[in-house]
């Protein structure tokens, strides 16, 4: 009898020991994972930037060519030989959240700079009672894509701009004088500085 005792109580060592190395094994599991997920949003990070910067240098360079003018799909620029191909968001899989010029662009900051466009607002910005057709009617922004957006959600490991979250990772290529409507003249002459 005293054989079988000892025989029971080994099976239940046996018995834990087992379950102790399963325990081990799915908790370095769930650490290898979270380690890999965080490997692999970090690659996913890097060419996000790399091509949100590429998106951004075409356009510059389709606006340097074509003044005035804005593309309306990402096809456009890689038609024009802007742009390789019509990336993807490398964190989602999907399309880009594309930034338009909408309305006016806000004038030059200072001359020879450029400038990000920003919508205004037809009577808050210009105040009360001054639309569109008020005091000589400003000229128009071409409407097109100055920039792209990611469409993920999740916190990045790094801050873009003061963004630490990807939807507001906002690639935009700054417009010049052409496309912001403002004359020659206004920007002295000057070539805008390269990025």
């Amino acid at each position: 009898m005293s054989g079988r005792n000892a025989l029971g109580s080994s099976e239940g060592y046996v018995l834990f020991g087992v379950l102790v190395g399963v325990t081990l094994l799915g908790i370095g599991l769930t650490a290898a994972v979270t380690l890999w997920s965080q490997v692999v949003q970090r690659e996913g990070e890097a060419e996000l930037l790399f091509r949100g910067e590429a998106i951004v240098r075409a356009l510059e360079r389709f606006q340097r060519d074509r003044p005035g003018a804005l593309p309306e799909t990402l096809d456009e620029l890689v038609e024009g030989r802007y742009l390789r191909r019509a990336w993807l968001d490398p964190l989602t899989g999907r399309s880009f959240r594309i930034l338009r010029a909408e309305g006016e662009v806000a004038p030059l900051s200072a001359p020879g700079s450029l400038t990000r466009p920003e919508p205004t607002d037809p009577a808050g910005a210009r105040g009360a009672g001054e639309g569109r057709a008020g005091r000589g009617a400003a000229p128009e922004a071409p409407i097109g894509i100055v920039g792209v957006a990611s469409t993920s959600e999740l916190l990045s490991f790094r801050t873009y701009r003061g963004a630490r979250r990807y939807s507001d990772w906002r690639f935009e290529a700054a417009l010049g004088p052409a496309a912001t409507g403002a004359s020659p003249n206004e920007g002295g002459g000057r070539e805008p500085p390269e990025r």
